[in-house]
This record gives structure tokens, C-alpha cells and sequence, in this order.
């Protein structure tokens, strides 16, 4: 029996100028006290934009996907906007939100941004700490950036085979010198990633999303006849999903020193954070029901921390290449869990991934390898096997080798028709993931989209455990076309 343990997701002062102190180590030069106290700030510089979208798609995927033909509806708002004032400090706000909805499927919908924040900008002078306030992307780890874990910042992964990050959402403060820069954030609220809709109807599994459920059997060979299986998610109370602290710090150098105005050719960033498993893992629990006619059983979804260390490093050793490597750490605090459920036990775990990118005129290449070991070890409880598990786990590549590419098809437009590309190959379980999207726009703020995926798989999981993303996906070959108006 497998299941997902990553698509049960529940859908559910700026500072004062004229009382500026400076800190040595991250502050710019204060403007003096004396020439504030005669100032009155005012706004000198507005820069703001917004946009609407709205768009359409078509997945067509295999008839032995259902559904097959899944069409999407879109409706996307972006707006930023910065203001500069005479004293030099400067305040922003950003949001980027967007709804999505299968009119065939309408169970199957996703509310998604990677931002909503407001507060002082990173560039704001006369302040020592910048705060702002809310839901915003950073990008705290280069790996989740190019492979799209999900480990830092929760996914926005309601199309797993086209997963995007979003921000972490709480209070965020930022501190710099001329050539240092440091973060930090901090929240009691989580917002967990994004994933395919799960629909239980009637204790059954509802297949309103393609990529919803691997596979869940509805029947159990029970005293030599089939006996029906009956599903029930246990959702824990929304203040016990949402309400959970977190903290995370990380510190580095800047690609530009602001006294020199120099791009360092040598970049690394040291981080941390305590954080929510931005996915649930599940715990199972089987009973039988009276009379005989029916197992029930219990999704129970776990509501786990870990803690997460990163350390990367790079170095541009060409105007068009830099070479870069990260390495990321996870160990995750450890839950009690009842003697009869079964569950996946989750073990610390090391993620290593080495990159090149290249940069020309109108191509970007990157070229990267990802190792992960530990994880995840044997399942526990009453119906747990030692040499395989009856969950599908979150640990999404053991050992793979990926190329990206990304091509502008013209050189003088300011938006340009282009082509993505990307191929993967994970060796654990000798599987291959080729995709493409071409997007050319019709007109300025009218474009179309055609792309596609196909995903082979030899195994269905890595002899360690983990890994089984590609093979749970290999049914789901796809031609998707869409298109998109921006107002």
C-alpha cells in the first residue's frame, strides 16, 4: 500500500529618523542628529506597479491517469511598490498572490504567493535593523533554490512537476556593512507548502487532482476474502498546524561592496533555523470496524520540527561562470507516536550538491549534483516491514545529476519569446525526468505557453529508502498549453 506523505496539506514601526542609534558592526553612517532635528522627511521618490493576470491551461496526461484532462484557471495580482525619502531611508511593500482552480475539479484549487510583506527596504539608510512584516522569499538555501526540496521555504508544489517557493511568514530584520549582511526572522505562525489536493468522499479517495495519490488499494485480503478499506484523515486543530514558532538566522558577504562598488568575486553564507517540516509526515493507524465489512483506517498527520544548518560557498572565476557548493543538514526533532500507528522514523540527514552556472548574452546554463544521505529509517508499529515501507516519503532525490537551461529567442524585446529546459537523472532508482516549456508572447502582455514532461523509472524506491518522486510521477507524462493576459 502507498501513499503520500506529502500531499495531505490543509486548505485551508518603521523606524524613527530623528531617534536613529547606529550599532558598529551592522549600521550605515547616521546622518547627523543635529541636521535631522531640522529636516522634515518627506517623500522624494515613488516607484510602484501593479498587475492582474488571468490565464488558462490544459494538462493532458495518459488514460491511466485520472483524470487525464485536467484544466486549470488562473487569476494572479502582483504589486511593489518603494518609497525613497529626503533623509534616506526607504520603506516597500510586495505582493504576489495567485489562485488556481480546476473548472472540471473544482475540489481541486490552491491559493499561492511567494510574497505579502510591507516594512524598510534592505537599502534603507539611517537604520541599523530593517524590519518588515509578513510573507516574504528570501532564499535561505542555494539547494532548495536548485532543487526545489522545500527544506527552508515551503513549495508551492500544486503542479509537483513545476514547484516554486514560497516565502517564510512572520517578522524578518536585515543588518549590513559596506561588504557583510546579516538576517534574521522569527514567527509563531506556519504556513505549510502547497500540495495536490487530497479528497477523501465517503472514506474513499477522490482523484480530483492527477497528481494527488500515488496509489492507495481499497481492499485488504482479510480471512481469505477482500474486505474493503475505509480512509479517514485525522486533522489535528488548525491552531496546533499554524501556531508553531520558528527561527532562522544566516549571515554572508554581498555580491556588491557598497564602498567599493566591486562585485566579490568569492561569495558564502552561513545558516540556521528551527522550523516546521514544511510537509506532514503521516502515522497510520488500522482497525477493524463491526461488523466485519470494513478496515478503517486513520491517516494521522505529524506535526514535526527539525533543525536545519547550511553552509555554501562560491566563486565567479569568469565574467560568464561561477562554480558554487552547498551543503545542507537536517535533524529533526523527535515525536511520540502511539504504539498502534505505523509511521516512517525521520533521522538526521546530510544534503550535499556541488554547481556551475553559466551566463552569455541570451543563455543561462546550470549545471548541479545532489547526494543526500540518511533521511529516513525503518517504519514502526504493528504493520511495518522491515524491508520496505508502505508510505511514499518526502525525500525527493538520493543521488541525482541535473542540467537546466534557458534560452531568449530574441535579443531586442523587452519580453522576450524564450524556451526552459531541464533533464534529470537519478541514479538510486535509474530514473529520468526530461521537460520543456516554450512561452512566446503574441502580443505585449498576451502570451501562450506549450511544454511538456516524460518521466521513466526502473525502481520504485532507492534501496536506502526515499527517492520515489520520479517513480510515483512516471505515469504522469503531460502535454500542457496554456495561456496568459496581463492587465
Amino acid at each position: 500500500m502507498k501513499m503520500w506523505t506529502r500531499t495531505f496539506v490543509f486548505k485551508v514601526p518603521v523606524s524613527a529618523a530623528l531617534l536613529f542609534v547606529s550599532t558598529p558592526a551592522f549600521a550605515r553612517k547616521p546622518v547627523p542628529y543635529t541636521v535631522l532635528e531640522k529636516l522634515e522627511e518627506k517623500a522624494e521618490n515613488i516607484v510602484s506597479d501593479s498587475k492582474i493576470t488571468i490565464g488558462a491551461e490544459a494538462d493532458l496526461s495518459r488514460d491511466t491517469v485520472t483524470p487525464s484532462t485536467f484544466p486549470i484557471v488562473s487569476l494572479g495580482y502582483k504589486a511593489d511598490s518603494k518609497t525613497r525619502y529626503n533623509t534616506g531611508r526607504a520603506t516597500e511593500y510586495n505582493i504576489d498572490m495567485r489562485f488556481r482552480i480546476s473548472p472540471n475539479h473544482p475540489k481541486a484549487y490552491a491559493l499561492t504567493g511567494p510574497n505579502l510583506y510591507f516594512g524598510e527596504s534592505d537599502d534603507s539608510a539611517n537604520t541599523g535593523l530593517r524590519f518588515t512584516f509578513g510573507r516574504r522569499l528570501i532564499g535561505w538555501s542555494k539547494i532548495d533554490d536548485l532543487w526545489d526540496i522545500g527544506e527552508f521555504e515551503p513549495l508551492d508544489s500544486w503542479d509537483r512537476l513545476r514547484s516554486t517557493p514560497n516565502g517564510l511568514t512572520g517578522i524578518f530584520a536585515y543588518a549590513d556593512t559596506d561588504n557583510e549582511e546579516i538576517r534574521l526572522f522569527a514567527s509563531y505562525l506556519f504556513l505549510p507548502e502547497m500540495t495536490p489536493n487530497i479528497v477523501i468522499d465517503n472514506n474513499r479517495f477522490s482523484s480530483e487532482h492527477p497528481q494527488a495519490v500515488a496509489s492507495a488499494p481499497q481492499t485488504y485480503t482479510l480471512l481469505n476474502r477482500p474486505t474493503p478499506l475505509g480512509y479517514n484523515l485525522a486533522i489535528p486543530s488548525i491552531d496546533k498546524i499554524i501556531f508553531r514558532p520558528s527561527f532562522a538566522v544566516s549571515a554572508g558577504n554581498k555580491e556588491v561592496n557598497r564602498s567599493t562598488h566591486e562585485k566579490n568575486r568569492f561569495r558564502y553564507k552561513l545558516t540556521y533555523g528551527y522550523l516546521p517540516y514544511n510537509y506532514f509526515p503521516i502515522a497510520l493507524q488500522a482497525t477493524l470496524a463491526i461488523p466485519l465489512d470494513q478496515i478503517v483506517v486513520s491517516l494521522q498527520p505529524r506535526l514535526l520540527s527539525h533543525h536545519l544548518m547550511g553552509a555554501e560557498t562560491s566563486f565567479k572565476f569568469a565574467e560568464s561562470a561561477t562554480f558554487g557548493f552547498a551543503a545542507l543538514g537536517s535533524l529533526p526533532v523527535q515525536d511520540t507516536i502511539p504504539a498502534d500507528y505505523t509511521t516512517t522514523t525521520l533521522t538526521n540527514s546530510v544534503t550535499l550538491s556541488p554547481w556551475l552556472e553559466l551566463k552569455f548574452s541570451r543563455a543561462n546554463l546550470v549545471f548541479s549534483q545532489i547526494i543526500t544521505r540518511g533521511g529516513l529509517d525503518a517504519d514502526v508499529g504493528p504493520y511495518a516491514d522491515p524491508n520496505s515501507s508502505i508510505f511514499s516519503s518526502r525525500l525527493l532525490y538520493r543521488n541525482a545529476s541535473e542540467m537546466k537551461a534557458r534560452y531568449l529567442l530574441s535579443s531586442t524585446s523587452a519580453k522576450s519569446d524564450y524556451i526552459e529546459a531541464k533533464y534529470l537523472h537519478e541514479y538510486s532508482i535509474n530514473a529520468d525526468w526530461i521537460s520543456a516549456d516554450l512561452v512566446v508572447y503574441l502580443e505585449k502582455n498576451f502570451s501562450f505557453l506549450v511544454g511538456g514532461d516524460l518521466i521513466n523509472a526502473d525502481k520504485t524506491v532507492d534501496d536506502d529508502r526515499g527517492a520515489e518522486f520520479l517513480a510515483d510521477v512516471r505515469a504522469i507524462d503531460r502535454v500542457r498549453m496554456g495561456v496568459q493576459y496581463v492587465f
